[in-house]
């Protein structure tokens, strides 16, 4: 089988493929001697498969210097000093980071495999830069004020006294979740010097980490922001019960050797090496009073549907679910390579390279709002924070004919209707037209009544206005496909009669009972929440954008904030063999995104850039087609987990689409996979990735030119 690679750039004669992504942002012009750069060209070497380097006596991080130095690093190679190593299938992965005057050069990691000693592969954005840095005019107190001042206006913040630990600062909490920190750097600038800057470390109380480089002058040069948080249109039915059973020592002994139990327990407070699941309702990154001690390491709380997950009881279920789930995903995604060394998330790493203390501290019943869920991922070595937020239903309203009530979604325009309601009798649109019962055309009168009219052909606003215009009280419109009813939208500052929307089943039903007395009202009781605790596509989710920060790195952006997006949806239809995310948390077959992911109709080419989310659908749909071609050859879903994430060892900082397709491409080769390059081909090319396809970004927009072609063999 043929082994595919990034196409070469390299000068003639040379084997190596080289590849250039400038991400560069600078500054306002400051001084001279050049403005500071944010990020650096990221350059992927790669020789179809072949050495870089032969098998060598020196060590790894050596080698890569040698090799750089020779290849268009020159002297700056030699500020690079390995950081961490780690195994991966076989391979030997090692990361090198940049130190110019005793000073870290941010953005600026390098990441080299190698294959039985050889060295393989190197993706590297080394800064051409050497000697000391230009001094600042700025402190680090001022950085902080700076970076304070660009994220929350108006917020004052104090600077005395910090304590300093090297070349980190750390001040008083002031408002935060984390007391903010404040690191000396040293940025390169666009004359190929170094100047003094700082990296200012801030985590706010609603889970908000931001990384903002502020240069020598105290300008903001660049702004991470590190928490995902994703939102979702919420299409709910009635509550649905979360079936349970009992699983008995989950734990894979090589994962988590210790198992998942660590300390004390409690039954709303659960603490082991990989999470600390815990509830915070009040929204103080803290864990709520704990409730009953358990000692015997049973967690047999049995969800109730018929209680709100408010309840204690349903809120200890919340925990264990949540607390299952985290230490499932780490055991899962060490054995697919995403190890301590690689940066996952664990308090002792029992001898495995990589810094410790950083299990996933995760927020049950989120106090911070509803209908959402993020993740949190600081550098390694630090916690990251998952929150689960409790989700509204749309279903908030009824209509109540006889003895018969129909649940019903509101609407953004007209009157709001309360427990009471509006009444008056039910009549069946007719506006005499083709399509009589949509109501898109003016009504006979239909004084003091409940107008109901099917879904279609116009707005929202335009039957609510013809069924007013008629002397109706209200309007109930009947959804014109199956599933949950949805909020009716729209902006008509004239209609003020409440509108309702219902089911097309349901629908279907009202309309046999015309003539009747009917009313429409708020739902009494109100409908449950859902708990996203319970929802393993939704923590798989959010767990995957910790999985992608810290293999990959830089996941901001247009394309990388996609494929950040797209990536955690591939983990949950994977490990649940689905198309459809978030059906429990959305109460909605249809799930939360705009389409399944089976037979998705977008390509690469309707990527723009409006909204990462949605982008990201396209790579949730290239990762399920890859998913169902590897059941078909009869692989499993570890070794596509496998694949994916080894991919992430040979994949740059913020990468475009198709620098994911080739990072795990190259995995496979360097792997000795090749077999499995063509299933990468076929998936990708399918969705517009294919040979020849380039997505850029150009400010905040992305510019994509699509390809559906697949290398001569595949």
């Amino acid at each position: 089988m043929r082994t595919f690679s990034l196409r070469s750039v390299a000068a003639a004669g040379s084997s190596v493929t080289l590849l250039s992504a400038a991400l560069i942002g600078l500054a306002p012009a400051q001084a001279a001697d050049g403005d500071p750069v944010a990020s650096q060209p990221t350059r992927i070497h790669w020789a179809n498969g072949k050495p870089l380097v032969a098998k060598s006596a020196q060590a790894p991080g050596q080698v890569v210097k040698t090799y750089l130095s020779t290849h268009g690093v020159g002297a700056a190679a030699a500020t690079l000093a390995p950081t961490g190593t780690w195994k991966a299938r076989g391979l030997s992965v090692v990361r090198l980071g940049q130190t110019v005057g005793g000073l870290r050069v941010p953005a600026t990691d390098t990441k080299a495999v190698f294959a039985n000693g050889a060295l393989v592969s190197v993706v590297e954005n080394t800064a051409r830069i050497g000697g000391a840095p230009a001094a600042a005019t700025a402190d680090a107190g001022d950085a902080l004020r700076a970076a304070v001042a660009k994220l929350y206006p108006g917020r004052s913040v104090s600077t005395a006294s910090p304590k300093r630990s090297g070349n980190i600062a750390t001040y008083s909490v002031q408002g935060f979740s984390q007391a903010p920190t404040v690191e000396t750097v040293a940025l390169p600038t666009t004359t190929g010097k170094a100047a003094v800057g700082y990296v200012v470390t801030t985590w706010s109380t609603n889970n908000k980490l931001n990384l903002t480089t502020v240069d020598g002058w105290g300008a903001v040069v660049d702004n991470e922001l590190r928490t995902n948080s994703d939102r979702y249109n919420v299409f709910a039915e009635d509550p649905d019960a979360t079936p349970q059973a009992p699983v008995t020592n989950p734990a894979d002994g090589t994962a988590s050797p210790a198992g998942w139990l660590a300390g004390l327990q409690w039954t709303n407070h659960i603490s082991g090496n990989n999470a600390n699941a815990y509830l915070d309702t009040d929204n103080d990154d803290k864990a709520d009073p704990n409730a009953t001690r358990v000692t015997n390491g049973v967690f047999g709380q049995v969800w109730d549907s018929t209680q709100r997950a408010e309840t204690p009881g349903n809120q200890k279920v919340a925990v264990q679910n949540l607390f299952y789930l985290n230490n499932l995903i780490h055991d899962t995604l060490y054995r697919a390579g995403f190890t301590p060394a690689a940066g996952n998330f664990q308090e002792n790493n029992f001898g495995e390279d990589g810094k410790a203390s950083d299990g996933v501290q995760a927020e049950a019943q989120d106090g911070g709002g509803t209908d959402n869920a993020n993740f949190a991922t600081p550098t390694d070595g630090q916690n990251p924070r998952m929150q689960m937020y409790l989700w509204n239903q749309p279903t908030t309203h009824q209509v109540v004919v006889g003895g018969q009530t129909f649940l019903a979604a509101g609407a953004e325009w007209g009157a709001q209707v309360d427990k009471t309601g509006v009444s008056g009798p039910l009549v069946v649109a007719n506006d005499g037209t083709g399509t009589a019962s949509d109501a898109c055309e003016p009504l006979p009168a239909a004084s003091g009544s409940i107008v109901v009219a099917d879904r279609g052909t116009c707005n929202f606003t335009v039957k609510a206005k013809n069924a007013q215009d008629a002397g109706a009280r209200g309007i109930v419109i009947a959804n014109n496909v199956d599933g949950v009813p949805v909020i009716l939208g729209g902006t008509d500052a004239s209609v003020t009669i409440p509108g309702v929307m219902v089911s097309r089943s349901d629908g279907a039903t009202l309309k046999t009972l015309a003539g009747q007395a009917t009313t429409i009202r708020l739902a009494d009781p109100a409908p449950f929440l859902k708990d996203a605790s319970l929802d393993s596509d939704v923590v798989w989710h959010e767990y995957g954008h910790g999985l992608t920060w810290r293999m990959i790195g830089g996941m901001k952006g247009p394309l990388a904030g996609a494929i950040g997006e797209g990536m955690s949806d591939v983990l949950s239809v994977i490990v649940n063999n689905d198309p459809v995310v978030g059906e429990y948390s959305s109460t909605d077959p249809a799930g939360i995104r705009s389409a399944s992911y089976e037979n998705y109709p977008n390509t690469y080419g309707d990527i723009v850039g409006t909204e990462v989310h949605a982008d990201g659908e396209v790579y949730g749909a290239i990762g399920w087609d890859l998913w169902k071609q590897y059941k078909a050859a009869g692989l499993g879903q570890d070794a596509i987990l496998a694949d994916l994430v080894n991919g992430m060892n040979f994949t740059p900082s913020t990468p475009t689409y198709e620098q994911m397709r080739d990072g795990v491409l190259n995995g496979l080769a360097a792997t000795g996979q090749d077999a499995r390059q063509c299933m990468v081909w076929s998936s990708f090319a399918k969705y517009g990735v294919g040979v020849g396809a380039v997505g850029k970004v150009v400010g905040k927009a992305a510019r994509v030119t699509e390809s559906f072609a697949k290398p001569a063999g595949c």
